[in-house]
C-alpha cells in the first residue's frame, strides 16, 4: 500500500506546478464561490451535473481557501479514492492483481488529466468504494457494509447522474446473488441522494 501510494505520488509535484485545463479547473473554482453566495447551479448557472461536486468544493473553499492549489488538493484526493477503490475491488483476485489494476488506474487518471477536481473523478471514486462495500457484504453479510454501499452509490449519484446505469449493473448483480438485501441497500441510497433530492426541491 504504502509502495503503491509513493508511485501514484511521484508526478504529483509536476502536476500542481504545470498549467492544467483552463476551461475545467476555472468551472471548479467560480462555480463553487457562486453555491457560497446562494446561487444554485441549472437555475443561475448551467451546470451539466449534479449539484454534489459543488456542494463539496464550496465546504473544501470555506476551510482552506478558493485558491488553484486547494483546488488540486481535492482533486487529487478524489483521485487517491479511484487508485485505492481499484486496489480494493480487485483484492479478491490476489495482492499482484490488485496492485496491477491499482497502477493502471494511477497511469490512466493522473498525468493525462491533471488535478482538476472535476464531478466525473469523485463520482468514480465514490461509486467504485459502493461496489467494493457490496462485494464486501456478499462475503459478510454484515447490513453495515451494504447501507455504505447504498449511501456511496446515492452520493455517487448526486455527483454524476449518469453513472445510474454503471450502478444499476454492479448493484443488480449484487442483489441477484442475495435478494434478501434490497431494503438496506434501498435506505443507504436513500440517504446518500439527500443533496440530489433538496437541489430538485430547491
Amino acid at each position: 500500500m504504502t509502495a503503491l501510494l509513493a508511485f501514484a505520488m511521484i508526478p504529483v509535484r509536476g502536476l500542481f506546478r504545470s498549467p492544467g485545463s483552463s476551461m475545467e479547473e476555472g468551472f471548479m473554482l467560480v462555480f463553487p464561490r457562486l453555491v457560497q453566495q446562494g446561487k444554485a447551479a441549472n437555475e443561475d448557472f448551467l451546470h451539466l451535473y449534479g449539484p454534489a461536486s459543488l456542494d463539496a468544493l464550496a465546504l473544501w473553499y470555506r476551510v482552506f481557501g478558493d485558491t488553484l492549489e486547494s483546488q488540486r488538493t481535492f482533486g487529487l484526493l478524489q483521485h487517491v479514492g479511484i487508485i485505492f477503490g481499484m486496489y480494493a475491488l480487485a483484492r479478491a483476485w490476489g495482492h499482484l492483481a490488485a496492485v496491477g489494476s491499482a497502477l493502471v488506474a494511477s497511469m490512466l487518471i493522473l498525468t493525462p488529466i491533471g488535478l482538476s477536481a472535476l464531478a466525473w473523478h469523485g463520482a468514480l471514486a465514490l461509486g467504485l468504494w459502493a461496489i467494493v462495500f457490496a462485494v464486501r457484504w456478499l462475503n459478510t453479510d454484515r447490513p453495515v457494509d451494504l447501507w455504505w454501499a447504498g449511501g456511496l452509490a446515492g452520493l455517487a449519484l448526486c455527483y454524476r447522474p449518469d453513472l445510474v446505469v454503471a450502478l444499476s449493473l454492479a448493484f443488480g448483480f449484487v442483489l441477484w446473488r442475495r435478494r434478501a438485501g434490497w431494503p438496506v441497500l434501498l435506505a443507504g441510497l436513500t440517504v446518500g441522494s439527500v443533496p440530489m433530492l433538496f437541489h430538485v426541491v430547491r
